[in-house]
């Protein structure tokens, strides 16, 4: 919110502080002044008026002291001033994700810290948060922490681990794997271990809760490559945490008031939009090939798969079950 680069960080967040402080004491129609300010731990009454000075009426005019009311106030003009650096409303993605932390820890004996970081990050008094709103999404599997802690644990030392696992597609048959742990993915309810699979000889992702009897390599060792992030292998489109194959071209169309949901949003950083009236078409590159084969199965006869062909033919073969199962 406030940054003078003249002055020490921590002037710098007094002044933030303070200028929360007054936001807040408007919303509740409080009364707030120099008095109740020296309550807040913001130093002596000498730095507290030094700081009021400097942002006050004989200042940059952020705030301003109402002579009838004995109290401050924020000035009208206060987000034009020189040292208001930006509106954090504009990073309205950070602003969800703080809200979802907010919920998080509700009810916590860790709310109130974290209530002061997320005002301060945000940059609004916590009680505007109420007109913000994020709906409810899966909940992380509590039985993950112990798991997520212990990788996270041998992670940061890069060694290696060991675990059975029990994947997707092998039923209860469990496998011995020894992977490199690169990161950590949480992702729409599920935790995912990001890694390199010795067997495999690739990178994988695999599903803690799927993971039993984990344990380093007898301390072994592994040099972390420069280009760990799954992003930067994996981060061509928008559909999760899913790895499936090398990033390759896909062009789908899409009709009805599909299009509409689809032209308002970025699904992959190259996509290519071709919008008609009758339909739009969306070309992008991906590595996530089961994720989007659910993705345009969730559109029903709204979507199309054009390319590639394999993925057509998988389309195909999908929505030929599901119309036997409909004639049951």
């Amino acid at each position: 919110m406030y940054y003078d680069e003249s002055i020490s960080r921590e002037r710098n967040d007094r002044i933030n502080k303070i200028i929360r402080l007054i936001q807040k004491a408007e919303v509740k129609n409080k009364v707030i002044n120099k008095t109740t300010l020296l309550k807040e731990n913001l130093g002596s009454s000498a730095t507290l008026g030094r700081e009021l000075s400097k942002i006050g009426d004989e200042g940059e005019q952020i705030i301003t002291f109402d002579k009838h009311k004995l109290t401050l106030k924020m000035n009208e003009n206060w987000k034009s001033a020189k040292h208001i650096k930006s509106d954090s409303l504009l990073d309205y993605g950070s602003l969800g994700i703080m809200k979802s932390l907010l919920e998080q820890y509700q009810n916590t004996p860790l709310y109130k810290a974290v209530i002061d970081k997320i005002e301060e990050l945000a940059e609004m008094p916590i009680e505007d948060f109420s007109r913000i709103a994020v709906p409810p999404k899966p909940e992380f599997n509590k039985e993950d922490q112990k798991k997520f802690s212990k990788i996270f644990d041998y992670m940061i030392h890069n060694h290696k681990i060991q675990f059975y696992y029990t994947g997707r597609w092998h039923g209860d048959e469990r496998k011995n794997r020894v992977v490199h742990p690169y990161q950590l993915l949480l992702d729409n309810g599920t935790c995912y271990l990001y890694a390199y699979d010795e067997e495999k000889q690739d990178d994988r992702l695999f599903v803690l809760r799927r993971m039993e009897e984990i344990r380093h390599v007898n301390n072994e060792k592994f040099d972390l490559p420069a280009e760990y992030e799954f992003s930067l292998k994996h981060g061509f489109s928008k559909f999760g945490a899913y790895t499936f194959k090398e990033p390759i071209k896909y062009k789908i169309e899409f009709y009805g008031n599909t299009q509409i949901w689809i032209s308002e949003n970025k699904w992959a950083d190259d996509q290519v939009l071709e919008v008609s009236e009758n339909k739009t078409t969306l070309t992008f590159t991906s590595s996530q090939d089961d994720k989007i084969l659910e993705w345009i199965l969730s559109c029903g006869s709204d979507a199309k798969p054009i390319e590639p062909n394999e993925f057509v033919q998988r389309w195909k073969a999908k929505i030929s079950a599901m119309a036997k199962l409909a004639e049951v």
